[in-house]
């Protein structure tokens, strides 16, 4: 419930009370999560699952962002919540829960009912097929990215990052799954997910959404890449034969709008010079729109028109990587590097040591792998910070990813004894 809460339907329930925090379902079903881990883990005396250096890490990546608030503007606080306190929960929670081949594989197939409700959603609001859309307030939304597929997100970008980072799930269950019929209503799927994803209009996510597919198939080649390929032949004809999207004028302009990519470069090289003037701690979580104005100028790049600054003076930060540089300096841009190298130095090595028997690590590692490389492609150009959605997905699958003893699912997986008041053993 609370993974469904992140993913879109935080706004189906709420508490709000004056001079309190809003509760919405995110957050109250994360406190309920929390609540039953910390009271059965005193209970039954558990202790965290190891190793620990990365928990440590994200933890104090995590406080050195509040402190930040604290000391600057507490009106970012529920950002905070939301971008950083939300993903840190997930990891910890994953990574001591989510902890066997069964509790994955459930995960996996919550995260493909969710793709699947994505995918239907983003075509049906392009052939404004109102009936098939819920909720209705999406129906209704309008605003910056109207023409554009929104989601229950009501933002076009983040929708389309999220259907990238999940078209990986297709191919874990295609594999998986032993009905023909169950096998063409998934590859359908995948289909309508490489739609739902063009039609969102934006660039990072396509981009994103490759490389997670990518990613997920060279790590199992003779498992996924049987399926991808012919999705991928046939996804242009039918995008092009039968829908007509060769003559999408939507996509022209947007494809051939060169201020966008001036816009980024402007900002970026603002973010830059902000930087050099606030190298050690930045100038704050969400400060930087405060002294952007003092920082502004035209940038002329070699190949491209000048960039004006009036094209990009009022543009938010929008990567996960420079953006970040600025405000949290190079101590927090440190931490956050070193968080996912030790989760891609912890992914590569239980990974590429795997038996060949050990399944969890066959099939399900190189999925979560293609969400991980969905989410930091996808944030090359844009920025996850007003969202809990992104991060959480990417922060669950490094839980899953550091927390990993293949030795102890071995254990599990070892058939009962008659002394030990068994008969069949259970395979997790």
């Amino acid at each position: 419930v609370w993974v469904l809460s992140v993913c879109g339907f935080r706004f189906q329930w709420n508490i709000q009370a004056p001079g309190l925090p809003d509760l919405f379902l995110d957050r109250i079903t994360l406190i309920w999560v929390s609540l039953v881990f910390l009271v059965k883990s005193v209970a039954d005396n558990r202790k965290m699952r190891g190793p620990y250096r990365l928990d440590v890490l994200v933890l104090l990546h995590a406080l050195y962002v509040l402190g930040q608030i604290f000391f600057h503007e507490m009106q970012y606080f529920s950002a905070w919540v939301a971008s950083v306190a939300m993903p840190t929960a997930a990891y910890y929670l994953a990574k001591n829960i989510v902890t066997n081949r069964g509790r994955i594989a459930g995960l996996i197939w919550v995260l493909l009912g969710l793709s699947v409700y994505y995918n239907i959603t983003s075509v049906a609001e392009k052939f404004d097929l109102n009936w098939l859309i819920w909720p209705k307030y999406i129906v209704t939304a309008g605003g910056e990215f109207a023409g554009r597929s929104q989601g229950p997100f009501l933002q076009a970008p983040l929708f389309g990052t999220v259907i990238g980072m999940l078209l990986p799930v297709h191919l874990y269950c295609l594999a998986v799954t032993r009905s023909n019929w169950a096998r063409v209503l998934l590859g359908l799927s995948l289909l309508l997910g490489f739609a739902g994803l063009y039609f969102t209009y934006t660039r990072g996510s396509w981009l994103a959404g490759f490389m997670a597919l990518a990613a997920t198939a060279v790590l199992n080649r003779r498992l996924y890449a049987r399926f991808l390929i012919p999705a991928l032949v046939l996804a242009p004809i039918i995008a092009i034969g039968f829908l007509g999207l060769s003559q999408d004028k939507f996509m022209k302009e947007r494809l051939e709008d060169e201020d966008t990519i001036g816009s980024r470069i402007g900002t970026a090289a603002t973010v830059f010079r902000v930087w050099r003037d606030h190298p050690l701690f930045g100038v704050g979580f969400f400060q930087y729109r405060n002294v952007r104005e003092n920082y502004i100028q035209a940038v002329d790049v070699p190949g491209l028109p000048i960039i004006r600054y009036a094209q990009f003076r009022n543009n938010s930060i929008h990567d996960i990587y420079l953006g970040p540089l600025a405000e949290e300096g190079l101590v927090g841009s440190a931490m956050q590097v070193a968080i996912y190298v030790l989760i891609l130095n912890a992914f590569l090595r239980k990974y590429f040591k795997r038996k060949s028997d050990d399944l969890l690590a066959n099939q399900m590692f190189p999925v979560l792998g293609g969400i991980m490389v969905g989410y930091l492609v996808g944030g090359i150009a844009f920025d996850y910070r007003f969202f809990a959605v992104v991060g959480s997905l990417f922060m669950l699958c490094a839980g899953i990813t550091y927390g990993y003893q293949p030795q102890a699912i071995a254990e599990r997986m070892e058939p009962k004894t008659d002394a030990q008041g068994g008969g069949v053993g259970r395979c997790i």
